[in-house]
């Protein structure tokens, strides 16, 4: 009896794994349709050591931040150094806090 339930058991935990990993990954392997994304809208990079919001395409800053990027973690700098998308004023208030405005 006590074998019963302990494979019971265990086919429902390997059940409930394998759900929840279709259901993590399903976004993910989902093809994307091409030529329909559009670039994002911002850019975060550095400027003159500062942290600057770029419209997409456009040469000039919109905004240039009080966060000075010798102030910050190698990662980050050469995140900026790249240019980090921006999607939505969301995404840019949480970047902003996490380089620490």
């Amino acid at each position: 009896m006590r074998r019963q339930w302990f494979w019971m058991l265990a086919a429902l935990c390997g059940t409930a794994l394998a759900v929840s990993i279709v259901w993590m990954a399903g976004p993910a392997l989902r093809p994307q349709p091409e030529g329909q994304t559009a670039p994002p809208p911002y850019l975060l990079r550095d400027e003159g050591g500062r942290v600057a919001l770029y419209r997409q395409g456009e040469e000039a800053p919109v905004q240039v931040y009080e966060v000075y990027t010798h102030l910050l973690p190698e990662p980050d700098v050469l995140s900026l150094q790249q240019g980090i998308p921006v999607e939505s004023e969301e995404q840019l208030a949480r970047l902003l806090e996490d380089l620490g405005l």
